[in-house]
């Protein structure tokens, strides 16, 4: 079945030309956008825009700048520009087609035909900091271009998110203190077109962080004070009209260019002096020659690497349940644990084991809310006025592939919170289905990995009737409210499930890029691309979680790039933690521990300071405790080690010597130094880890795995750097650190031996598998190591589990070689997009914001992985490939190596390793 919505959701995939491998992952779509939801994404590393068209003719543009850092010191948006056209190019009932072109980075819309035909083209230069925006129509168009800003005036943050500066900081009256954001500043009478800027005249945060936690002797520029960033618009026909408003008369070309910057520190006048200059210097070439350089940009890009695979010929995709089963018995009105319970009235509710058709679906709506089953029904389970109750023998059922659940609610208001109807899952897990009245009155229904919701679907007080198909052919999920469909993605899987994943890792990728190249690292909960979340665009700025950066998300974009050679990418990350928080995090370290090292905490702003919620507003004079106040991240140290290892896999695969003694010599000699220093040792002469945590999860522990395997692992990598690379006042240090290092801790399950999150371990507050981490990043356990059984029984036997957000399992197991599992966790990744969303790789929220970062990073590392892995020297390829899989691939490994090779029908017909001296160091492991 194909539903309308699901044809407007979807990303098409269109047919491959012999010029262009990848034009099969483009993005086309056949409607214009309804609102903000509907966007697609534009940058160059350092400016990106969010783009979308509506059927009133006009072109929306959100522009984002990596370093456009308020005067709160959080990441917002830079403004908005509306472009409108007349006459409306894009009428209901025009020819409509709307691609997002991977190989150039434009968006390109096609709309009309004969003599009504134009087409417009979107894209964010690769080398300057401007977003293009040209028009050609048969038909001489106007164009409008208005600037829509929000920050007009001084205003309060509606939201205070946990890592901002000031959170849980109380006024006199006890209060959270207000957070004021400064207005944007409009330019008057500019002679060329029409623009603003935001200038920081106050910083929030710096100056108030560092004296609370101790830092205010060290030197540091205030990151905030006077920085200024904006937008000027220009077009070489357009005229001004007022200071927010140009209008390009009626033409059949047009052209504008909108210009995104940035300075710090900056008064108005000098950032307006920076950007005319820019204008200037953009100017002084053709424009058909910047085009040209910024289609070199992205060829040179996209030719580095890829991965394309699809399924044999012959080969099918079984229709794979699509919930996981449980033990759990069906529940009527509450959850696993007993909360979230329904309130107001029930009528029929059922649950039958095939997925019914709309047709099927609109006669059970039509039906009354005490009346049967209409005969014929294939029920596991039907009641009617249903009442809260666990199902008898439930628990035991022969699940089925695919099923349909429906009920009639009359649901009493309820709060921002969840109640039940039915669920069979357990709570906060993803191992089985519900369906409930999440959030408020609203609508959600999950099954497995899948999730639809609908926006106050069943209102209070009134009967309603909904119903949730899991159709396991076509691979996905429909939602019905009163029999009409309200959500699905039944059929956004492709048959072809690898060419599918195939997409979404070059999209990701694509995404990546779109973002990576500016000052600072990409931001996990949304990277430039977040959009107001609901129906309005009442706070652009908007950002769950915040302006901080957690560690253990900020690397999951940035693990897969030394593979795909994409180490440009690399360095606003690297930059800011190996360079530029060193010293910080060594001056810390002795303030606040004693002794010589430095430890890299969880959560940094990106001037290094500690969150103000997990440091505590208690000034640090007196405290008895220097460290931070909340347990949630107290002693998990294990950013340091992390980046080390990262600063290596870096220099193994360009072997810049420079590199390796500028950067990463010196953040290694100071992150072990302190572990070294801070922990005592035993009678036998060993580390004592305590206290320690094991990630976020396990609180109290003694040698937690998480920083164990870490010290070891990244010891053990630089003692095998060939002689002459180190000093050898390092290399003894290593050797001797190394003795001390306990074993990696294990345990006892079910009579099998398995990796454990510590030695002592108690406590637990998160959902991560921290016992893992050997596995990943470490890589201390794999399929071609030593005792992996370890790690494959502690895989099996992991607490939480799950295919979304941040949640690793897909890349645990490709590294141990689990290619059936691995399969099925990715492909479940890749369809897990955010439905409120209608560009297919925005993932997410998740555990975190969309687009999910984290979620398109695992995503990127799981397919790498099953295709290519290393180990020192060593090079494996199809550790974990599907066997059905075809794939032609170019990827990076160690000492400068490129593979690029063709798998078909079962073998590797074609394989290039260059250098070719490497060849001798591939082992290729046939799926």
């Amino acid at each position: 079945m194909k539903s309308a919505l699901a044809l407007l959701t979807l990303a098409l995939i269109v047919p491959a030309s012999a010029e262009d491998w990848l034009a099969p992952y483009c993005v086309v779509w056949d409607s214009p956008s309804t609102n903000h939801h509907g966007s697609m994404p534009l940058g160059n590393g350092e400016v990106a825009a969010n783009a979308w068209v509506t059927a009133a003719g006009e072109l929306h543009l959100y522009l984002a700048r990596t370093d456009a850092w308020d005067d709160y010191g959080r990441l917002v948006k830079v403004g908005k520009v509306r472009l409108r056209i007349t006459p409306n190019p894009f009428a209901p009932g025009t020819a409509f087609r709307q691609t997002l072109n991977l190989r150039d980075a434009t968006l390109r819309v096609e709309a009309g035909e004969g003599a009504t035909r134009s087409q417009l083209r979107v894209w964010v230069d690769a080398h300057h900091p401007v977003v293009h925006v040209t028009l050609e129509s048969q038909t001489p168009r106007e164009v409008a271009v208005l600037a829509e800003l929000w920050r007009t005036q001084a205003m309060e943050v509606a939201t205070t998110e946990i890592s901002d500066v000031l959170m849980n900081r109380k006024d006199a009256a006890g209060r959270q203190e207000r957070m004021l954001i400064e207005p944007d500043v409009v330019l008057e009478n500019h002679p060329d077109g029409m623009g603003w800027y935001h200038h920081n005249r106050k910083s929030v945060g710096p100056a108030l962080m560092a004296e609370i936690q101790g830092l205010k002797d060290f030197p540091q520029p205030d990151p905030l004070l006077h920085r200024t960033f904006g937008a000027l618009v220009v077009s070489p026909t357009a005229q001004r009209l007022n200071d927010g408003q140009l209008r390009a008369p009626p033409a059949e070309k047009h052209r504008f260019s909108l210009f995104v910057t940035a300075r710090h520190p900056a008064t108005p006048a000098e950032w307006l002096a920076d950007t005319e200059a820019a204008i200037r210097r953009f100017a002084a070439a053709p424009f058909a020659a910047r085009r040209a350089a910024h289609e070199a940009w992205w060829n040179e890009f996209w030719e580095r690497s890829w991965i394309r695979a699809s399924q044999s010929a012959g080969a099918t995709t079984a229709a794979t349940p699509l919930a996981p089963t449980n033990r759990h018995p069906l529940r009527v009105g509450w959850d696993s644990g007993g909360g979230n319970r329904y309130r107001g009235e029930l009528g029929r509710v059922s649950v039958l084991r095939a997925a019914l058709d709309d047709g099927a679906i609109a006669a059970l709506a039509a039906t009354g809310p005490q009346q049967p089953l209409p005969a014929g029904m294939p029920a596991l389970f039907t009641a009617t006025q249903a009442v809260l109750q666990a199902v008898a023998g439930s628990d035991a059922w022969n699940w089925p592939a695919s099923f349909t659940v429906e009920a009639w609610v009359r649901p009493e208001k309820l709060p921002g919170g969840g109640a039940r109807v039915l669920d069979k899952l357990t709570a906060g897990q993803r191992d089985g289905f519900l369906l409930d009245t999440y959030p408020g009155n609203s609508l959600r229904f999950i099954v497995g990995e899948h999730e639809l919701t609908r926006a106050q679907a069943v209102p209070a007080g009134q009967w309603t009737h909904i119903a949730g198909v899991a159709d396991a052919v076509a691979g996905g999920c429909r939602l019905y409210v009163n029999g009409r469909l309200v959500a699905s993605d039944a059929g956004a899987i492709l048959k072809d499930e690898a060419a599918y994943v195939s997409q979404m890792y070059h999209l990701q990728r694509f995404i990546t890029a779109c973002a990576g190249r500016g000052h600072y690292p990409i931001k996990f909960n949304g990277s430039l691309f977040t959009v107001p979340p609901g129906p309005t665009e009442q706070d652009p700025d908007y950002r769950r979680w915040g302006p901080g950066y957690w560690w253990q998300n900020t690397r999951l974009p940035y693990l897969s790039l030394c593979t795909s050679g994409d180490f440009d990418l690399l360095q606003p990350l690297f930059r800011m933690y190996a360079q530029e928080l060193l010293p910080l995090c060594k001056y810390r370290t002795q303030r606040y521990c004693g002794h010589a090292g430095a430890f890299y905490p969880e959560c940094l702003m990106f001037w290094g300071a500690i969150f103000s919620e997990t440091y505590g507003w208690t000034p640090f004079e007196q405290r008895r405790d220097k460290l931070q106040e909340s347990g949630w991240h107290k002693y998990e140290w294990l950013c340091g080690l992390e980046v080390g290892w990262m600063l290596m896999d870096y220099y193994e695969h360009t072997l810049d010597r420079k590199f390796l003694e500028n950067t990463v010599l010196p953040l290694v000699r100071e992150v072990l130094t302190f572990f070294d220093r801070h922990y005592p040792t035993n009678a036998a002469g060993q580390l004592v880890m305590a206290p320690s945590q094991a990630a976020e999860t396990w609180w109290r522990c003694t040698n937690a795995v998480t920083e164990l395997s870490g010290c070891i692992a990244l010891t053990e990598r630089m003692l095998a750097l060939p002689a002459g690379l180190a000093p050898a006042a390092d290399r003894r240090f290593w050797q001797q650190f190394r003795a001390k290092l306990p074993p990696i801790p294990t345990r006892e399950i079910r009579g099998r031996k398995a990796l454990a999150p510590a030695e002592f371990f108690a406590d637990k507050r998160n959902v991560e598998n921290p016992e893992l981490y050997p596995v990943f990043p470490f890589r201390l356990f794999a399929f071609n190591r030593p005792n992996a059984d370890w790690a494959v029984a502690a895989l099996e036997h992991r607490e939480d589990k799950g295919h979304f957000g941040w949640r690793q399992d897909d890349i645990f197991m490709a590294y141990l070689g689990l290619t059936e599992d691995a399969r099925k966790g990715l492909v479940a990744r890749a369809r897990r997009w955010d439905r409120n969303e209608r560009f297919p790789a925005f993932w997410g929220p998740n555990y975190d914001w969309t687009p999910d970062q984290d979620h398109g990073g695992v995503l990127m590392k799981t397919l790498q992985a099953m295709l290519l892995q290393s180990d020192g020297p060593r090079i494996y390829l199809f550790p974990a490939w599907p066997k059905a899989w075809n794939v032609d691939f170019k990827l990076h490994a160690p000492q400068q190596t490129i593979l690029t090779g063709t798998y078909r029908e079962g073998r590797l017909t074609s394989l290039q390793v260059m250098p070719a001296r490497r060849k001798a160091e591939v082992t290729i492991m046939t799926p």
